[in-house]
């Protein structure tokens, strides 16, 4: 493997045709000049998409990027009018729900069980509403035995040649720097190693002195590190996703021109401010190794955004921040698991989805939807039992801006209802599977839990006002005892998760974490369990109902990178 620093510098031609072809000028920004590749044949290319066989682990045989049959974000774009019938759908269901009394017929009816059950019945009833949240329990019980039996196992060689993609538009060099630190420097025990390949953006003025500054520091460190200049065509959309898929199809070319093997190369994409855990590619190489086939996953390890909580003093940003980290660490073991900004997946799955759609916005989750696809609705994403730790926007209204960003993914209804309409191919039930997805990615958003609570307090309010049936007060005294408690034991499950993670995982990320101080933590944890609520009606639902409004009245969205610590 080439260990020479390879710098190449390619510029797009200007059709919507030519962004999925592979020739586009290139230009060097050190004294080493490359010339782009010749289009590899169709029969070669077709051939580079099959997975791996067993016999020697090479591809055979013809195939195609299926990826390609899927619609492109942009046939949804005469959808996006009607996204908000969602809410409205929603406001208008409540309404009618309070309309026709079914707050206070279910009351009623509970009202009914509680004075035909005897004690018995009642401790059966509290003691089943107490146990429901005893399945993140189970989560974090599984994630602790995971965790320690990852550190256990001896460190191998890679089975793989491991790529790192970082999309970069005006980070500074410092950080940067940060999350080059974190990866693997010319791994001791195996002949392979990381090659970096930095993406960035020709419209960053600065990009130029940004790579040759982390080339000084990096020049001899890794197997290979280069760069890729994209230049947004009209048919893209400025952000993360039209920057990797221009990277990754530029590496593919790169790997035909050496002979290589798509299937032998895993890419691990990450955002510009990830720090990596040491063991986070021997975790990666174990989590494919436990698949019946990996080829065909995308791996992720949970979501964290601890680096630099030292900063932090926003209660309101800290709940959602550990909310959200919390609950990705205790996801239920039955249920699929989703990826976020960093994941990885080999080179050739990637070709044979197509990359990325340089239109969409949230591209890590559309990632899962086409994996999704192509694989008639099994589920995609594998959990890496390691860590890779990204910033936490401090700043109240930068983070209000992120928050809509991620939930411009509530867009993905019209991109579904594209497929169902617009789709070459047979879509039977996976339709509902798709929508189902689509539920769990954004149903908390869409359908505020806090205005549930309101309607049923209300009419139990009420209920309790007009009755002066003591069995009234008692029933409704043991169902909120028996939510308090429930209550209760989600906040201690969610602080023993968060004492793993400060604990026994954000100290291995060394020097690279800014840490909070006790009494810090003691403002931030102690005032969660009232802020909670707060935080998740603004950049849950306001954010959610911002991004539909922004959606109904306009396809367009501006990319705002949120700022780095």
């Amino acid at each position: 493997m080439d260990t020479e620093l390879k710098a190449l510098l390619v510029h797009d031609k200007a059709s919507e045709e030519e962004t999925r072809s592979s020739n586009h000028s290139n230009k060097s920004v050190s004294s080493l000049e490359l010339e782009s590749g010749e289009d590899v044949p169709d029969s070669d290319a077709a051939k580079a998409y099959m997975p791996p066989m067993r016999q020697g682990g090479r591809h055979n045989g013809d195939s195609f990027p299926i990826g390609s049959r899927i619609p492109s974000i942009r046939q949804s774009y005469q959808y996006y009018k009607y996204i908000g019938l969602i809410p409205i759908s929603f406001l208008v269901g409540l309404a009618l729900l309070c309309w026709f009394g079914l707050p206070k017929l279910a009351l009623s009816l509970w009202i009914t069980l509680y004075k035909k059950s005897g004690p018995a019945l009642r401790a059966l009833w509290m003691a089943s509403l107490c146990l429901i949240p005893l399945k993140r329990g189970i989560s974090l019980a599984y994630a602790i035995y995971r965790y320690r039996q990852e550190e256990a196992k001896e460190t191998s060689p890679f089975r793989f040649q491991h790529f790192v993609v970082i999309p970069a538009y005006n980070e500074p060099v410092a950080v940067l720097a940060r999350t080059l630190k974190s990866l693997p420097r010319r791994h001791a025990n195996s002949e392979k190693s990381v090659r970096v390949i930095m993406a960035m953006e020709a419209k960053n003025t600065t990009y130029q002195e940004t790579f040759e500054e982390l080339q000084r520091m990096f020049e001899d460190q890794f197997d290979s590190f280069e760069v890729t200049v994209h230049t947004l065509l009209p048919s893209e959309r400025a952000g993360k996703g039209s920057n990797e898929n221009y990277a990754l199809r530029r590496l593919r070319e790169r790997i035909w021109e050496e002979g290589g093997d798509l299937w032998q190369c895993m890419v691990t994409v990450c955002d510009a401010d990830s720090v990596f855990a040491p063991n986070y590619f021997d975790a990666l190489e174990s989590a494919y190794a436990r698949q019946l086939d990996g080829c065909r996953m995308i791996y992720s390890a949970p979501r964290n955004t601890y680096r630099n909580f030292g900063q932090l003093w926003n209660p309101v940003i800290a709940a959602t921040e550990s909310v959200m980290n919390s609950a990705d660490m205790l996801r239920d073991v039955t249920e699929p698991y989703e990826n976020y900004s960093n994941y990885s997946l080999l080179l050739g799955y990637a070709s044979m989805l197509d990359f990325w759609d340089a239109e969409v916005i949230p591209e890590d989750f559309h990632m899962v939807y086409r994996s999704m696809i192509c694989s008639h609705g099994s589920e995609s994403v594998c959990r890496i039992w390691s860590l890779i730790s990204n910033d936490t926007v401090t700043g109240f209204a930068d983070r209000y801006v992120q928050a809509k960003r991620h939930n411009w993914g509530v867009t993905s209804i019209a991109w579904i209802l594209a497929i169902c309409r617009h789709a070459p191919f047979s879509i039977d039930r996976l339709w509902a599977k798709l929508l189902s997805t689509y539920c769990g990615e954004m149903s908390s958003n869409l359908m505020p839990s806090t205005a549930m609570l309101i309607v049923f307090g209300t009419a139990m309010a009420r209920m309790l006002y007009l009755s002066d049936d003591p069995e009234v007060f008692s029933a409704f005294k043991l169902l909120g005892v028996a939510m308090l408690a429930s209550f209760v034991i989600n906040y201690l499950l969610f602080f023993v998760s968060e004492a793993l993670v400060w604990t026994h995982l954000m100290p291995k990320l060394g020097d690279s974490v800014e840490w909070p101080s006790k009494c810090q933590l003691l403002w931030l944890y102690g005032t969660m369990p009232f802020v909670g609520p707060i935080s998740s009606i603004i950049f849950g639902n306001i954010a959610c109902f911002d991004a539909i409004a922004s959606a109904t009245w306009s396809s367009e969205f501006e990319y705002v990178c949120a700022p780095k610590a």
